[in-house]
C-alpha cells in the first residue's frame, strides 16, 4: 500500500508540470528551413516575372518567353509547397505577404537580362541549400536549380535574338 501511494504521489507530481514534463518544444529542422527559403525564393521570382510581363506588354516574343518561364516557376512552387506539411494551427494562419520584386530596368533587353540574373542567383541559392535538405527534397531542389539555370540560358538567347 505504501508503495502504491508513493508511485501515485510521484505520478501526481509529474502531472503538475503539465506539458513542460515532455521537454522543450522541438525547433524547426534545417530541412524545413531550407524548404521555406526555397518557397520564398520561388514566390519572389514569380513576382519578378509577373512584373516583367507587365513591363513587356506589347513585345510579343519576350512576353511569350516570360509567360512560359513563369508557368514553369508556378509548377516549381506547387511542387515545393506540396512538401511542406504544416500543423493545423499554422495551415490556417494568415499567409505571409507577397514578396515585392526588385524594380526592373527599362527596355525589353534589360528586363530579360535582369530576369536571367535572377535565375542564376536563384539556381545558386538552391544549390547551396542541398546539403541541408533531406534526400528527396534535395533531389527536387537540384532539379529546380537546373531548370533555373536553363531559364537563364533561354533568356540570354532571347536577348540576343
Amino acid at each position: 500500500m505504501m508503495l502504491a501511494m508513493t508511485a501515485s504521489g510521484t505520478l501526481a507530481l509529474a502531472g503538475c508540470k503539465g506539458i513542460a514534463a515532455l521537454g522543450p518544444v522541438p525547433g524547426i529542422g534545417p530541412g524545413v528551413r531550407a524548404l521555406d527559403r526555397a518557397i520564398r525564393g520561388e514566390e519572389l521570382i514569380i513576382a519578378s516575372y509577373q512584373a516583367a510581363i507587365t513591363a513587356l506588354a506589347g513585345k510579343a516574343g519576350p512576353s511569350a518567353i516570360a509567360s512560359g518561364v513563369l508557368a514553369e516557376h508556378q509548377r516549381h512552387l506547387s511542387a515545393l509547397r506540396s512538401r511542406l506539411v504544416l500543423p493545423p494551427r499554422l495551415a490556417t494562419a494568415s499567409p505571409a505577404p507577397s514578396p515585392v520584386p526588385p524594380a526592373l530596368p527599362p527596355g525589353a533587353h534589360r528586363v530579360l537580362a535582369a530576369l536571367a540574373g535572377a535565375e542564376r542567383a536563384a539556381s545558386a541559392r538552391l544549390l547551396n541549400e542541398l546539403l541541408l535538405a533531406p534526400p528527396p527534397l534535395a533531389q527536387l531542389m537540384a532539379s529546380i536549380a537546373a531548370s533555373e539555370a536553363a531559364h537563364a540560358v533561354i533568356l540570354a538567347q532571347a536577348r540576343g535574338a
